[in-house]
């Protein structure tokens, strides 16, 4: 295999009919609530851009927690509740970031309320050289300090941009109707947004430098750290980490009106003088009517907050730009604080997705650009990306299908609509392995042909054909997720010398990897819920599975299971991590190590003979008991929340059901 690089080629791509290709349901929105759990007024999640994968969870009350990769359970990086105001409503710890060079020089920031006054602090923090989990209590200095009337409208998000410079968005010193006019107010650092060099030596007063191209930089007249003006309470921003890297605001209405805006350079947009794009009558000579009407930007979008809708506050989220295809790309995730609604703009339109409990503080995103949302009751939820087994028409319920070797056929019922699809694709002895391999949210029609080493998949986005050559004859097929991209890699496992072979969807790259034994079963799974699958293997003659987390690399041992069991792997337990189950055909009994609580469960649900098909029939997020029986042909499944499901023959004696071989 040392020149298999030179093997694997595109052979060719040719267009084929697409009327066994399945109608595309709507995209599904998929959540993992509670996901994280046992937070203190939790406000916002990040991540530090190190290569490590951790999160942090910034709590209202002063304390910063961190999430390892492919845990749920946070532990404290930073404690400063000493520093910051306690007095809730909208004070607080409100924000963190990390300096572009965290990963070599330990520097952070944090913006907050100081308790003393009340003012809004940005400070400067680093984490410890001997545990990078911890950081070291102490501020190194305070960066700027900026005096705040009132409780409300502190803003609250700090950022580093694509120039290297920290931006900031300061509300417009609280109260009503912003009585003091800050936000216009090109003299005083409320209402804006900031942008600041802070790569200068400790001990240099002021602690940072003005970029030179700040709109009032040198100027007469106007703040130096000054970037945009006309902000009411600009709570939650990002970067869009994709495309020009625009700064996307959610910027909290007055009584009428909810906005997002794009910020740029000099921009002013709006308040006091317009909420929204609608008119205050606040200064009604600068509106569009009046005698020195203001040159506003326009939201992007804006919506009404009054009855019926019941909304009052924007929270601005972040443009998805995810590897596991959770959205679409480019669309902007946001939410309003009062009704817990989780809304989308995408194409511009305005797309409710759910509606939820939450007082939703914040979203997050992590380092891979997967998006979380916060909720100030003590949750952060998850938005999971829409992979499910066998799912052909994309509803993320897995579809009953077969193989037929005898013909080279699939027969699939749509679980979307109760359909029936036919489709030719494959020789006899050729092995399924349908998989979503072009990223569309539905699996693709392939097999893989062991006599050549040829993979050959019917593209579902587009009706066309493609063939790899990437194996050898007696390799295992092992397709699964390993890159957490959303698609499905190619990867084989060779018993003769038990290395896996990965040929990874996101950049064309290879790898090898020994792990395992001649006679061991490789499962795709993942088993840390990290979003990707680990190479993991069971071993039938003693009962083991054996992995290596994609995580962190750890090596991973258990004893679950007895010579003659099936591996049936599948999340079980909603927790998005992969279980460790087996089906035992002796007694047709499945046995399950729940990740979650590590509980073994024990059910009853099949006969000697019958095939284990783990999918999530019922849609609900998590795997069911089903078995597929070659003497009858009946998938018999147990939904893991609508009991059980009745599903009649589908299959001939000699079929191959297909959610045996796919994985989740």
């Amino acid at each position: 295999m040392k020149n298999m690089r030179a093997l694997v080629a595109l052979f060719f791509l040719a267009a084929v009919s697409a009327s066994a290709i399945l109608a595309q349901g709507p995209l599904p929105f998929r959540m993992k609530d509670n996901f994280i759990t046992g937070l203190s007024s939790p406000l916002h999640l990040t991540n530090a851009k190190d290569g490590t994968r951790r999160i942090f969870i910034v709590q209202q009350r002063g304390i910063i927690k961190v999430v390892q990769p492919g845990s749920t359970v946070p532990t404290d990086f930073l404690n400063i509740s000493s520093v910051v105001s306690s007095s809730g409503g909208e004070r607080g710890l409100l924000g963190l970031a990390f300096h572009p060079q965290y990963r070599d020089n330990r520097r952070f920031f944090v913006y907050y309320t100081r308790q003393s006054d009340g003012s809004i602090e940005i400070a400067e923090y680093a984490a410890s050289e001997a545990n990078p989990n911890i950081a070291v209590p102490t501020a190194v200095r305070t960066i700027i300090s900026i005096a705040h009337p009132a409780g409300n409208h502190n803003g609250g998000t700090i950022a580093f941009g694509a120039d290297g410079y920290l931006y900031a968005g300061t509300g417009d010193g609280g109260g009503a109707n912003d009585t003091s006019n800050n936000a216009q107010n090109i003299n005083v650092l409320l209402g804006k947004f900031l942008r600041i060099d802070i790569d200068t030596p400790v001990g240099q007063v002021p602690a940072y430098n003005i970029p030179p191209t700040n709109p009032y930089a040198g100027a007469t007249a106007g703040s130096d750290e000054i970037f945009a003006i006309g902000l009411r309470n600009p709570f939650r921003f990002s970067f869009d980490r994709g495309g020009t890297n625009q700064l996307w605001v959610g910027d909290v209405g007055q009584g009428v009106i909810e906005e997002v805006d794009v910020i740029t350079n000099g921009g002013n947009y709006g308040w006091r003088v317009y909420e929204g794009t609608r008119c205050t009558g606040n200064d009604p000579n600068r509106c569009s009517t009046g005698t020195n009407p203001l040159v506003q930007i326009p939201p992007v979008f804006e919506y009404n907050r009054q009855s019926p809708s019941q909304r009052c506050s924007i929270t601005g989220g972040y443009v998805y730009r995810g590897k596991q295809n959770a959205m679409p790309d480019g669309s902007y995730l946001y939410g309003d604080f009062c009704t817990g609604e989780i809304l989308m703009w995408h194409n511009g339109q305005q797309v409710p997705l759910r509606d939820t409990s939450r007082s939703i503080a914040s979203f997050g995103e992590d380092e891979d650009g997967e998006l979380y949302v916060v909720g100030l009751g003590g949750t952060v939820d998850k938005i999971l990306g829409n992979r499910t087994s066998s799912d052909f028409d994309g509803d993320v319920k897995t579809d009953r299908s077969v193989f037929r070797p005898l013909n080279g056929t699939w027969y699939i019922v749509n679980s979307l609509n109760n359909s029936v699809v036919t489709q030719q694709f494959g020789l006899t002895g050729d092995i399924p392995v349908s998989e979503d391999y072009d990223g569309d949210h539905r699996a693709d029609i392939s097999v893989y042909r062991p006599l050549e080493g040829n993979w050959y998949s019917l593209r579902s986005s587009d009706s066309t054909v493609s063939v790899q050559r990437f194996g050898l004859t007696g390799d295992v097929p092992a397709t699964g997720d390993y890159d957490g991209d959303g698609r499905g890699d190619l990867v084989v496992y060779r018993p003769t010398n038990n290395i896996w072979y990965t040929l990874r969807s996101s950049d064309g790259g290879y790898s090898e990897f020994r792990f395992g034994l001649t006679d061991d079963i490789p499962v795709a799974a993942d088993i840390d819920g990290d979003g990707r699958s680990d190479i993991a293997v069971w071993r039938p003659s003693n009962g083991r599975w054996y992995s290596i987390n994609s995580s962190n690399g750890n090596y991973i041992e258990v004893q679950f299971g007895l010579n003659g069991d099936i591996p049936a792997p599948g999340d079980f337990d909603g927790d998005t991590k992969t279980d460790y189950v087996v089906y035992r055909p002796s007694v047709g009994q499945w046995f399950i190590l729940r990740s979650l609580d590590n509980g073994v469960r024990q059910f009853s649900w099949g006969l000697d003979g019958d095939i284990p098909v783990v999918g999530d029939y019922d849609g609900d997020g998590v795997d069911d008991l089903a078995v597929h029986r070659p003497s009858d042909n009946v998938w018999y499944v147990i939904g893991s929340n609508s009991g059980i499901l009745s599903f009649g023959q589908w299959g001939l004696p000699g079929d191959l059901p297909v959610p045996k071989y796919d994985t989740p």
